[in-house]
């Protein structure tokens, strides 16, 4: 995903301020058609997708040829962790196939790879063993839509295809807006990496080398960037309705323990404000943003 697209999208339905615009842009980001902001989500999706359901259907499954490996390796991919190990189990496909449907469906542009960035554990002498989970933990890399639209469609559209075929939209509506906020948060942390590279890269007088999240065994972080002058920055992104607190802060503190990390800054992304105590926190290296500040990202040359 790039700035062009949000922004695209933002220049096309105008919606009243960010918050809004990622809420719909999770759903609608690369489904060229203007939609009106005015309305609900759910009216929305029910207008504009489930009433086109035949005809996006046939657009979406025509480079895939009705191959239900690929729709099933595909939902994997939109309701997981996204992981390749974890989708392949998920989807039922063995790896050989999961490899070589992901690299057709990577091919056609439906997916994209995140590469890992864990390190393997290193022996100090020839004959050193490790514990028998750190032997069965196995390296994965992780998938990524191309557009919001298809993660959405095959995480909450697909999955309903007779009900919404019977006219029958309630499940599906009933679905979505339970795990709605959750698939929101994805999007976000897509933006706020693409908020850092292309913003706080510019505004820190530096270049990001290498971003995006960070995983290994034991520890998750939204976000890790290396940028050209030597410093490391982290992000954490939460996509909830309440003020982020000291507490979150101290969650990030300790992941970057836990992997001896020192990082030069910590960006916190939220989606409604932070705690007055965060807020009035004394750490030169903690800078805070709202959902608002990813406006930056809509201006177009």
């Amino acid at each position: 995903m790039d700035t062009k697209l949000f922004s695209d999208f933002f220049h096309r339905n105008l919606p009243r301020d960010m918050e809004q615009c990622i809420d719909l842009f999770a759903v609608f980001g690369g489904l060229d058609e203007a939609i009106n902001t005015d309305e609900p989500v759910e009216t929305l999706i029910q207008k504009h997708i489930l009433e086109a359901f035949e005809p996006l259907r046939e657009a979406i499954f025509d480079p895939l040829g009705e191959n239900l490996l690929y729709a099933r390796l595909l939902h994997a991919i939109s309701i997981g962790d996204r992981r390749l190990d974890s989708a392949y189990r998920r989807a039922r496909i063995g790896k050989e196939k999961g490899s070589e449907a992901f690299l057709f469906l990577r091919r056609i542009g439906y997916l994209v790879i995140e590469h890992s960035r864990e390190i393997p554990p290193l022996k100090l002498h020839p004959k050193q063993k490790f514990k028998k989970a750190v032997q069965r933990h196995r390296i994965s890399h992780k998938l990524r839509f191309e557009t919001p639209f298809l993660r959405f469609w095959f995480a909450f559209v697909e999955p309903f295809a007779k009900s919404i075929r019977e006219g029958n939209y309630a499940p599906m509506l009933e679905h979505f807006q339970l795990h709605h906020n959750a698939f929101v948060g994805f999007v976000f942390e897509e933006l706020c990496d693409i908020y850092i590279r292309d913003v706080l890269s510019r505004r820190f007088g530096t270049e990001v080398i290498e971003s995006g999240s960070y995983w290994d065994r034991e520890v998750e972080i939204d976000l890790l960037s290396d940028t050209l002058n030597g410093e490391t920055w982290i992000g954490e992104c939460k996509w909830t309705n309440h003020k982020v607190n000291k507490k979150e802060l101290r969650i990030l503190e300790e992941k970057c323990s836990k992997l001896s990390l020192a990082p030069d800054k910590i960006f916190l992304f939220t989606k409604r404000g932070f705690s007055n105590e965060l807020a009035q926190h004394k750490d030169s290296r903690i800078y805070l943003f709202t959902a608002e500040e990813l406006s930056l990202l809509t201006r177009r040359a």
